[in-house]
This record gives C-alpha cells, sequence and structure tokens, in this order.
C-alpha cells in the first residue's frame, strides 16, 4: 500500500476530514449525556455561547423557531442550529449510545435532527463491523479493503453534500454507522493501519459502492443506477481471478442463488402498494396483471427494465429499483435480494397465475461484492489486489498523514 501510495500525485490534506453523519431523523426529545466540560455555539465551528465545565445530563427539544437545551441545572435556548464540543476524549451519549467526536442539533418541522460531527477514521471504526462483519484472523485482508472502500465512498460525498446539512446518513442508504457500540478492535486497526489511504479516480475520491455479495458477477453502474453518473471502474467484473476455474469468489454465500415464488394474486396485492409508491401513480391504475415483460438483461445478467402489464395500462421500473417493486413477501418490507435473476410467467384466462424467480446475489451489486473480498483474502490476495480487482482503474492515495 505504502509504495502505491508513493506513487501518486494527488496533493494531500493537512488533516483528517470530518464528516457529518445523521444519526437520528426528526425526532420530539433527544436525551444527551455529557460526562466531562463542553461547550454549546450556535452552530459547528462557530465560537461557544457557554463553557459548562461539569458535564451532566440533558434534554434537547423545539422550542419555537429554535431548540431548548435544558438539565443539569441548565436551561439555555438557542437558534436553530446548537452545537457540543468536548475538548477531552470523552465520549457523548445519545440516547443511551456512546459516540465519538461532536455533535450538532438541528431544529425541524418534526422535533430534532442529530448530526455527528466526527473525524474520518473514527467515524469509519463504527462503519466497519456492521457492514463487513466480524472476520476471522485468515479474513482480515478484508478488513482493511473495507476501511479504505468505506473511507473512499465517504470522502467522495463531501463536496456534493457541501451545503447540505450533513454528508452520510448512519444507514443502508449511505454506511451502517453504530458509534462506539459498533467497534471491534481488529477492525479498528485496520482503520488505524490504512490511515490517509484513500481510492481516487480520475482525481478525486472514487465513490466505491459495494454490496454483499455479486451473486458470481458485479453490476454495471449504468445498469443498477442509471440516473447516477457512470464511473469507468463500476462497469462490473466476473467475480474470479485467470487460475480460478472459473468458480465465483462469493459462491459460498448463502445468497449466491435463491428462488422466490408468487401467486398471481398474492403479486397484485404487492403491486397495488410498490408501484404507486414507486412510480407516482394512483392504485386504481394497477389493475389486474396480464404479464410481467423483461426489457433488457445486461451482461452480467441483471434485468435492466420490467414492464407490468395490466387491464388498465403498462407499467415500467427500471434497474435496481426493481427490487423495491418486486417485494418477496406481501405485507414485508423487505426487498427482492437482486435484480440477477430469471423469471417464469404463467398465465391462464388472460391473467398472471404464478411467478417464479431464480436469482443470484443479495444487494445493488455495484462495485465490490463483500463475500467475494472475504474469498479473497482467505485465499492469499492482497488488499491492493482485491481492491484492484473490484475497483478497476482506480489509484490508493495516502491522502492525509
Amino acid at each position: 500500500v505504502e509504495e502505491q501510495a508513493e506513487r501518486a500525485v494527488i496533493p494531500p490534506v493537512e488533516r483528517p476530514p470530518v464528516v457529518r453523519v445523521l444519526v437520528l431523523e426528526p425526532c420530539p426529545a433527544v436525551r444527551v449525556r455529557i460526562p466531562s466540560a463542553f461547550f454549546v455555539a450556535e452552530g459547528p465551528g462557530l465560537e461557544p455561547l457557554e463553557r459548562l465545565d461539569s458535564g451532566g445530563e440533558f434534554v434537547v427539544r423545539r422550542a419555537g423557531g429554535g431548540l431548548a437545551f435544558r438539565g443539569s441545572g441548565t436551561d439555555l435556548r438557542g437558534a436553530p442550529a446548537m452545537s457540543i464540543h468536548c475538548p477531552g476524549s470523552g465520549h457523548i451519549y445519545i440516547n443511551g449510545k456512546p459516540y465519538r467526536g461532536d455533535f450538532t442539533f438541528r431544529a425541524a418541522q418534526d422535533g430534532v435532527i442529530v448530526i455527528n460531527d466526527i473525524e474520518i477514521d473514527d467515524y469509519l471504526k463504527g462503519v466497519l463491523p456492521a457492514e463487513i462483519g466480524y472476520l476471522r484472523p485468515d479474513q482480515y485482508e478484508a478488513y482493511l479493503v473495507q476501511a479504505i472502500a468505506s473511507r473512499s465512498y465517504s470522502l467522495s460525498k463531501l463536496e456534493e453534500k457541501r451545503m447540505e446539512m450533513y454528508d452520510l446518513r448512519a444507514t443502508i442508504m449511505d454506511q451502517v454507522y453504530r458509534g462506539v457500540q459498533g467497534e471491534h478492535p481488529d477492525a479498528s486497526r485496520a482503520v488505524d493501519e490504512t490511515r490517509g489511504l484513500v481510492a481516487f479516480f480520475e482525481g478525486a475520491p472514487a465513490r466505491t459502492f459495494y454490496s454483499s455479495c455479486c451473486g458470481g458477477h458485479t453490476a454495471d453502474i449504468r445498469v443498477g443506477w442509471p440516473w447516477k453518473p457512470p464511473a469507468a471502474f463500476l462497469q462490473g467484473v466476473r467475480d474470479t481471478k485467470d487460475g480460478e476455474k472459473g468458480r465465483s469468489f462469493c459462491h459460498r454465500s448463502p445468497h449466491f442463488r435463491w428462488r422466490v415464488h408468487w401467486s398471481g394474486r398474492t403479486l397484485e396485492r404487492i403491486l397495488e402498494k410498490t408501484l404507486p409508491r414507486e412510480l407516482g401513480v394512483k392504485p386504481a391504475a394497477i389493475g389486474t396483471l396480464e404479464d410481467i415483460v423483461v426489457r433488457g438483461v445486461s451482461p452480467s445478467g441483471r434485468v435492466e427494465a420490467m414492464e407490468f402489464v395490466t387491464d388498465r395500462g403498462r407499467h415500467v421500473v427500471v434497474g435496481d429499483r426493481i427490487r423495491w417493486v418486486l417485494l418477496p413477501q406481501q405485507g414485508s418490507d423487505a426487498i427482492l435480494k437482486s435484480t440477477l435473476f430469471k423469471i417464469d410467467v404463467t398465465k391462464s384466462g388472460g391473467r398472471v397465475s404464478a411467478v417464479n424467480l431464480v436469482g443470484g446475489g443479495n444487494g445493488h451489486g455495484i462495485g465490490m461484492c463483500q463475500t467475494g473480498a472475504i474469498r479473497m483474502a482467505e485465499k492469499g490476495y492482497s488488499c491492493e489486489e482485491i481492491l484492484a480487482h473490484y475497483y478497476p482503474g482506480t489509484r490508493i492515495v495516502r491522502y492525509y498523514p
């Protein structure tokens, strides 16, 4: 890694970047416990309004157009944003959960938004175990890979989100982040050992997407997410290497192959909810399901678009959004595992009577296959080799000290 970093010509920054992570959506009240002295300001980076020497327990609520910060003998009313900064190394507890870094609270229409302002590597320590799991010693190289991929993804968002309230969500919408409770010593060591190392592409941090299991071939971003900017390093690769006898690295995953079955009536009831939500049409526009037509299959085997033909119209869903429409079970919000599938539609009396899918993989499939990366680590591939396999054309740069 060091040798590759030395060849890079990307100018480094002087200190680790800070990311703003949305940890709580608007909620009526937030419980805060601060064990040590801290400062309160009207926003991150602003001059402190007050120093509280003893810490304590507080509740933050919306008050009029601003916020109220009450507890431990303190009653502060502030602007629509209030930030707390602890000069020491103690944790801040939000609704009982410990976090590193500082916090910003913002008034919203439905309550209080909570944002963790935290150095990138401290953030990553709360991300890795949640995203790739708890790995064995022989899988450790995959922790290094995940640290660089998660760091690169995070930094690729900063410019795009510069004028917004936060950079990242603490959920699967970006990366699952659980604060101090989500940390593990081995994962934290991987973050420290890769400190400052970032995958770059065309002079900027690469948007290094990843998913659980690709099913044998990673996806082309132009197929999975045609509404997102394309990138040459995200055009999909076979999940194997020369000399591996063609067997996919992720073939041991329980999600490598799977099946789903619906009766026609069950799928109709699912589509009555999901198609209006996805396409913005009225439920009455769905009607009786007469056919399902695949409109294109990518070289990786993923369905590019699906047309749902009903007696009241035709409805087309593209790319990865198909997973949000074809829910495997009625009454559940769990989405379809992937768009890597073959479909068999049975019709009777002019309507769909049964649908069967045989599919593979779990997730959008774009970028790194985490199960494949773990297997590559087991087989002795290096961090650099794994990154080059899933993100071809990127370079590893030491971006900060």
